[in-house]
């Protein structure tokens, strides 16, 4: 049994797992993992100039790769900065783990003033996490990051956090490293998909709706091929872009929500529904015929509002989820492809054919809304859709500001994981932070940001990030002044506003001082040229668009 420090277990444990980047900013309670990093031949060490900004970017390069992302966190007021940024990967279900140190042993939890000290420091991440565990001895080391893997390659993949005090790290101890975790996931049961065949086999108007869930699940492929089977067109989420291609003509993804017209005359006229790892959240649920009150906070209460199918069938992974936000009238605990893979092989068994003709119908319906929604925001349509005539196929979007509302229904995605978006817990700052961990995580494929002033300037110190590794990053800066969404509502209900609009600084300055390619349009016809040349540099680019956009909403 070899002999090691609990620090050389930790690296070689993230290793074995597979492991190949780490977003990690140092304190003085890391130098033994960073030791044990300086010749590792399989890992490489990203250090970001923010514990918020590192885990985010953990949080994409999860999202784009598909991998697990890992960041290691300083203790005290490194590991709380990091508290937002794993909240949103809590909140889309992205497999991060956050291994942060804590003050030696002798002086845990006895608030006697030691240098970065924090009482209970755990508590802050239980919300944001779906499992948190101290390390209090070196033998821990090695199980515990591999029952951190298992967790996260089971069921729903919630963020993990490991602590360890800074003693701990340099405590030898007789060590054997696991193999790689293995994750298990709950497999549908005949009964359960042969009842849902029945359903859809005698489906007059069949639907389908897809969240993060299938995405994580991979489940793409079989969701586009039962679509096909079923003559059906398929709902998505902010969480679920790209899952089938938006060029699909069954594939409506979240217009939904903007579109009377397809609410009227796709969902209002579905019989039967399979909804498909997804929580029906508050946004994903929103009708666009009911004028709805305004809730306790004064915003508009339209969550929950569509008119789901009486005969929806709910299939999760989080059994949690069942009848949680909207009743299902059958629930299936298991994982998405799994189930899609038996269901379209009972389907086939059944010699389902589709009773009529569906296919041309929804692709008219799906035509009609969009062209509504270039008649209602011609200019940010036209615009979303130059940029994605710049942008190759496989291209990243990270997107926050009043246009990156907008794509969220109109920016055409072709797979999924290439829309980074902070969709649930909405930390501001996000999409320039997410493009930034993308990059590194798919180094091979173009990365845009479209970023708002105000939410850039949450994290714009990574800008040195970006510099220092030499990223050919297209950043995007809509610089209006503000907060302008917020602004828009002040106005709306108070005729006035206070504290939304910002001083910034001088963009171009700013992207010269860190060596960026730079450029100002005033005219909105010219964006798109100017991404392509970004895209086509060596090293960023930083593209300032002085504009104010029609609200969102």
């Amino acid at each position: 049994m070899p002999r090691m420090t609990a620090a050389k277990a930790m690296i070689e444990t993230l290793a074995v797992n597979g492991v190949d980047t780490i977003f990690g900013v140092l304190g003085s309670t890391l130098f033994e993992p960073y030791n044990e990093l300086f010749e590792h031949p399989h890992i490489r060490l990203i250090t970001p100039r923010g514990e918020d900004g590192a885990l985010h970017m953990a949080d994409a390069y999860a999202r784009v790769t598909g991998k697990e992302g890992v960041g290691m966190i300083t203790v005290g007021a490194g590991a709380a900065y990091s508290v937002s940024a794993m909240g949103e990967a809590y909140a889309e279900s992205i497999p991060v783990l956050n291994i942060v140190t804590q003050v030696p042993t002798p002086y845990l939890d006895q608030e006697k003033g030691i240098y970065h000290e924090c009482r209970d420091q755990m508590g802050f991440f239980r919300p944001v996490t779906g499992w948190c565990h101290r390390i209090t001895k070196p033998e821990e080391m090695a199980p515990a990051i591999d029952e951190a893997f298992k967790r996260m390659r089971s069921g729903r993949p919630r963020p993990v956090m490991l602590e360890v005090p800074a003693d701990v790290l340099k405590m030898e101890a007789d060590i054997v490293i696991p193999p790689a975790a293995r994750g298990t996931k709950p497999l549908a049961r005949a009964q359960d998909v042969a009842r849902a065949a029945d359903a859809l086999a005698a489906a007059k108007s069949p639907l389908l709706w897809a969240g993060g869930g299938a995405v994580r699940s991979g489940a793409g492929t079989e969701l586009a091929a039962l679509a096909e089977m079923l003559g059906a067109p398929i709902f998505g989420t902010n969480g679920s872009r790209g899952l089938v291609s938006d060029d699909n003509p069954l594939m409506i993804d979240n217009i939904m929500t903007m579109s009377p017209i397809i609410e009227e005359e796709i969902l209002n006229t579905s019989d039967v529904m399979l909804a498909l790892g997804t929580r029906f959240s508050e946004r994903a649920t929103r009708s666009t015929n009911k004028k709805a009150a305004l809730d306790v906070t004064g915003r508009s209460a339209k969550g929950w509002t569509i008119k789901i199918p009486q005969n929806m069938i709910h299939v999760d992974i989080d059994p949690a989820e069942f009848n949680h936000n909207v009743p299902a009238a059958q629930t299936v605990h298991a994982d998405a492809r799994d189930f899609l893979q038996k269901l379209i092989a009972e389907l086939k068994a059944r010699k389902y054919k589709m009773p009529e003709p569906r296919v041309e119908r929804i692709a008219m319906i799906k035509d009609r809304a969009h062209a509504a929604l270039r008649e209602r925001v011609p200019i940010e349509m036209q615009l979303l859709a130059d940029l994605r005539a710049t942008l190759p196929r496989n291209g990243i979007v990270a997107a926050q500001s009043i246009l990156g509302h907008w794509a969220r229904y109109a920016m055409e995605m072709y797979e999924p994981g290439k829309f980074l978006f902070a969709n649930t817990f909405g930390s501001m700052g996000y999409a320039f932070h997410a493009a930034i961990g993308a990059k590194i995580g798919c180094p091979e494929r173009p990365v845009v940001a479209l970023c708002g002033d105000g939410g850039f300037m949450f994290g714009c110190g990574e800008m040195a990030t970006i510099a220092h590794y030499k990223l050919p990053i297209v950043l995007v800066i809509f610089n209006n002044g503000g907060f302008k969404i917020l602004q828009n509502t002040q106005k709306k209900r108070f005729g006035r506003h206070v504290g939304t609009d910002m001083t910034n600084p001088d963009f171009m300055k700013l992207g010269d001082a860190f060596g960026f390619a730079t450029a100002r349009i005033d005219d909105l016809s010219q964006l798109a040229p100017a991404i392509a040349a970004g895209l086509k540099r060596d090293r960023a680019t930083l593209i300032e668009v002085p504009i104010e956009f029609k609200p969102y909403r």
